[in-house]
């Protein structure tokens, strides 16, 4: 696969995926389902992966895929969706993929003490700039809930960049991470689910369960993966990395075009000045001979 198809195949699912999730969340579905069949459905598809490299993966690996999955697995895709319910989709792009390299940094630094080049810390004083912008706009939004949402994306885009940092210190592979992610997050929401739904899912239309099943369990649970793997994998961290810049953007366009959502003026320098600083951020350094870490923007 090309590495630039690659990474518009992920982008594409990133952007749209909040306009999908809003769209269920705020509609037949409750959060809670959405949930369950975003880790149900990519526990069952990342079985066969399991069964075939289980004897590869070490004690330690499974020990830390606990923390992971409060990383990215159900403790991050709890706050995406349930924010969801609170704040419009375009908030979601730009607090999460469009703030995660940023965060990456920020926690890199605290955490690790690693230092941030000049280029990443103009990046992410944009981002922190667009963010502080679509706070306020969200802080004097007649519904409070909005600030919440936001809140929730932010904190869930943390936790994005804590299991970016944590996969590569503990050395635990990009597949098998996300296989032992879903597989735990599997085992813990959907006996959740089963014990505390008050409705059965299937009063929602078959359609529409196949469509989120599509969605939540195959495309951003899986593809947006793989896809990302490739992309890195053919042209390199920093240009994969510079395309996430194109999120909060077609995910305004769809917003505006399937769920009606009419960003103001503010909300869109917002976005304009999140992208450019992950844009920014994700330049590549002057010098190519000095390899660098891999840097993977986490998935919403």
């Amino acid at each position: 696969m090309n590495g630039y198809f690659a990474a518009a195949v992920a982008v594409l699912i990133w952007a749209a995926y909040p306009v999908a999730t809003r769209a269920a969340v705020t509609g037949p579905f409750s959060a809670q389902e959405l949930i369950t069949l975003r880790f149900g459905i990519a526990g069952v598809l990342f079985l066969p992966y399991l069964a075939l490299h289980w004897r590869s993966i070490g004690r330690a690996t499974w020990l830390r895929g606990m923390p992971l999955t409060l990383f990215q697995g159900a403790g991050m895709g709890a706050l995406v969706i349930c924010g969801l319910q609170l704040a419009p989709a375009t908030h979601q792009a730009a607090l999460g993929p469009g703030v995660s390299p940023a965060w990456v940094a920020l926690l890199g630094f605290l955490l690790l003490a690693r230092r941030a080049s000049a280029r990443v810390m103009i990046g992410g004083a944009l981002c922190a700039l667009g963010v502080l912008a679509l706070t306020l706009w969200s802080a004097a939004a007649p519904s409070a809930g909005v600030l919440a949402g936001d809140a929730m994306f932010l904190c869930a885009s943390a936790l994005g960049a804590l299991y970016v940092l944590q996969l590569r210190n503990w050395g635990v592979g990009v597949m098998q991470g996300a296989a032992i992610v879903s597989l735990y997050s599997a085992l813990v929401v959907v006996p959740w689910h089963l014990w505390s739904a008050p409705l059965p899912l299937w009063r929602v239309a078959p359609a529409e369960i196949l469509w989120q099943v599509l969605w939540q369990g195959i495309l951003i649970g899986c593809v947006s993966l793989i896809a990302l793997n490739q992309a890195i994998s053919r042209l390199g961290s920093e240009r994969s990395s510079a395309l996430v810049a194109l999120v909060p953007v077609l995910t305004a366009i769809l917003a505006l075009l399937f769920l009606g959502e009419i960003p103001s003026a503010f909300e869109v320098a917002a976005l304009v000045t999140i992208s450019a600083g992950v844009s920014v951020a994700a330049l590549p350094r002057r010098s190519t001979f000095r390899p660098e870490p891999r840097q993977l923007p986490a998935q919403p």
